[in-house]
């Protein structure tokens, strides 16, 4: 009888998602495994972390990493992104050769703006460091994290690569061994060095290093049968089509930079007008409230690759069909978490980082209703991406920092971390909204354009 149920429960689930919703689920599922115990780790690790370095030192820590990670977006080039647009059609058409073409591509641009980025870290921090840092001593530290952060740079178009051959099991392995292994030496180095900054800066950076070795190392002996035989071909072989690709990887690069100083400028903005302190019990709201998007990120990292597909069949019905059934299924648990959150936000924040953390339960919070919306519309991005939305995109993330900037420097004075929370958030509404409606407006004139179908004659033959 209960198998029965349980049978019957299913079939009716399963009714109520389409196909290409069915393949999203199936290709997230790994995915999803591997976010999960990510987050496992990386809430444990926040706690450790919180409790063994304090407010003021996790505070300098994080604006520090900040720091670095503002100036090497606004070089960094995301090509991972356009390896993925252009790699799904080259891939369509059968042509692994141009595959091949485009990694060597995206490796040179990759390369190049890690290097450019990580000298002018260096720069920065040797001529003008006391402006951004209040903390003596770490300028070798940040220097040292830029140069590994920018050899990362690699592991995206890895990560990329597997996504296009749907190899998500491997990435979510890597991931899962990586996020143990990280985990395990943060720990010990906190528990043998507690409030000591610059033996934690060393374990942070040797396990940034070993991550992406690993991870890189891991993408090569996994598509290396599929690929090998197209190794020596040229990159020239794309020319053509490469001022195309280039317009796309630097339109999305930029936004991408817009998008990373939204989410690393709240932490320098407070820095600059609260200090570290204040830094300290924003960053502990953030990570814990946005953790939750463990859950939609497995679907944002396999819906790109498959919209992007759908977007080049131009199977327009079918993307609309996916999203509105995906999100109707997420409001129903996501606001059901908000109400019982709420209730218990304090109670979380103090069992589980202390009462000297007590101010970071209100921004917490903040952050808790943003993560929520993220989630419900976690498509978004992808959506604005597979739709070639870049110029759009532009301007819709400057109104964004805009007003979110006016909101926080309008509250900072009074409500400190949860004045830049609220900036945050109300930079993000915008977004979803602004998205969610030049979105509909680009799909309905895309199937407009579409040819009429050709009717089928009745007459006998």
């Amino acid at each position: 009888m209960v198998k029965k149920i349980i049978s019957r429960t299913g079939q009716s689930i399963r009714k109520k998602f389409d196909a290409e919703s069915k393949t999203l689920i199936k290709n997230s599922s790994w995915v999803f495994i591997a976010n999960f115990i990510g987050a496992g780790f990386a809430f444990l690790r926040s706690i450790i972390i919180a409790r063994g370095l304090g407010a003021d030192i996790l505070g300098y820590y994080t604006s520090a990493i900040a720091f670095v990670t503002s100036i090497q977006e606004i070089l960094k080039l995301n090509v991972a992104t356009g390896l993925i647009r252009y790699g799904a059609q080259y891939l369509a058409d059968n042509r692994k050769d141009k595959l091949i073409s485009l990694l060597k591509y995206s490796i040179i641009l990759s390369m190049a703006s890690a290097l450019v980025s990580t000298l002018i870290v260096g720069g920065i921090t040797a001529l003008a460091y006391d402006k951004f840092i209040a903390h003596p001593g770490m300028g070798t530290f940040i220097f040292a994290y830029a140069l590994v952060n920018g050899f990362a740079f690699l592991d995206n178009i890895g990560k990329g690569v597997l996504k296009l051959f749907y190899r998500f099991k491997t990435n979510s392995l890597i991931s899962i061994i990586m996020d143990s292994i990280e985990f395990t030496i943060i720990s010990l180095v906190i528990y043998f060095f507690p409030k000591n900054l610059s033996y934690f800066f060393i374990a942070v950076i040797s396990t940034r290093l070993i991550n992406s070795l690993v991870c890189n190392f891991s993408v090569v002996l996994e598509l290396k049968s599929e690929l090998k035989e197209y190794l020596s071909t040229k990159m020239n072989l794309i020319k053509e089509e490469i001022p195309d690709i280039t317009r796309f990887t630097f339109g999305h690069s930029f936004n991408n930079t817009l998008k990373t100083l939204m989410n690393q400028g709240d932490v320098l903005l407070l820095n600059y007008f609260t200090g570290a302190t204040q830094v300290g019990f924003y960053a502990v709201a953030k990570k814990l409230a946005y953790s939750i998007l463990t859950i939609t990120d497995p679907l944002v990292t396999s819906i790109y690759p498959q919209l992007s597909v759908l977007t080049a069949q131009k199977k327009y019905h079918e993307i609309g069909k996916m999203l509105r059934k995906t999100t109707l299924f997420a409001c129903i648990p996501l606001g059901a978490f908000l109400i019982v959150a709420f209730f218990l936000k304090s109670h979380i924040i103090v069992s589980l980082y202390g009462k000297q953390f007590a101010p970071a339960v209100n921004p917490f919070f903040i952050h808790l209703i943003d993560a929520a919306m993220c989630s419900m519309f976690f498509w978004i991005l992808p959506l604005a991406q597979s739709l070639g939305m870049n110029a759009l995109r532009f301007r819709i993330y400057i109104a964004a920092m805009i007003l979110g900037i006016i909101v926080s420097l309008l509250l900072i004075n009074h409500y400190e971390a949860s004045a830049v929370a609220w900036g945050l958030f109300a930079g993000n509404f915008f977004i979803t909204f602004a998205f969610i409606y030049f979105a509909r407006k680009t799909i309905a004139r895309l199937k407009q354009a579409l040819p009429a179908p050709v009717p089928i004659s009745s007459e006998p033959v």
